[in-house]
């Protein structure tokens, strides 16, 4: 075999080969969750997250998904549509809408009465990908809610009774 004949075999191969290398998953931070309203149908949260493309090739974020977990009581799933674009090796950030019903607003109040922050735990999931090929993306976050917006939320779904402090 020529020396020019084994050059264009290893370069074949070389593309074959990055052409068949399995895309990387971009990962997921979230940074950290805002309250954007708490009243007698529910809790809404805005979540800020950083999506990282580790790709050589640009991603669209397709759907989001987030199940919210408050006082060890399930709130439900929230799904969003997203037509996120990701660029290459770029940081682009992700803000998440949520609007959970409290399904057992006074259970939940109950459970946390005597906490003055009460945790909760976001576990999402975003659908990325391109034309032929999608993965769903995990991620969590886990924090403290003020007991104080769960008695506002109690107080407006009772109008007549005065809040609680």
């Amino acid at each position: 075999m020529t020396t020019e004949r084994r050059a264009l075999l290893l370069g074949a191969l070389a593309t074959l080969a990055v052409a068949c290398s399995k895309p990387q998953p971009p990962t997921i931070t979230p940074r950290s969750a805002d309250v954007t309203g708490a009243n007698a149908q529910g809790l809404g949260l805005r979540v800020h997250c950083v999506i990282r493309n580790r790709n050589a090739f640009a991603l669209t974020v397709q759907r989001v998904s987030v199940r919210l977990t408050l006082a060890s009581r399930d709130l439900g799933v929230t799904e969003l549509p997203s037509a996120l674009r990701l660029p290459t090796n770029t940081d682009v950030p992700l803000d998440i809408d949520v609007r959970a019903p409290w399904g057992d607003l006074p259970g939940i109040i109950a459970v946390s009465m005597f906490n003055e922050n009460i945790p909760y735990r976001l576990d999402g999931t975003a659908r990325v990908g391109g034309e032929r090929l999608n993965v769903d993306v995990p991620f969590r976050l886990e924090s403290t809610l003020p007991r104080r917006v769960l008695l506002g939320a109690a107080s407006s779904a009772a109008p007549g009774i005065p809040p609680l402090r």
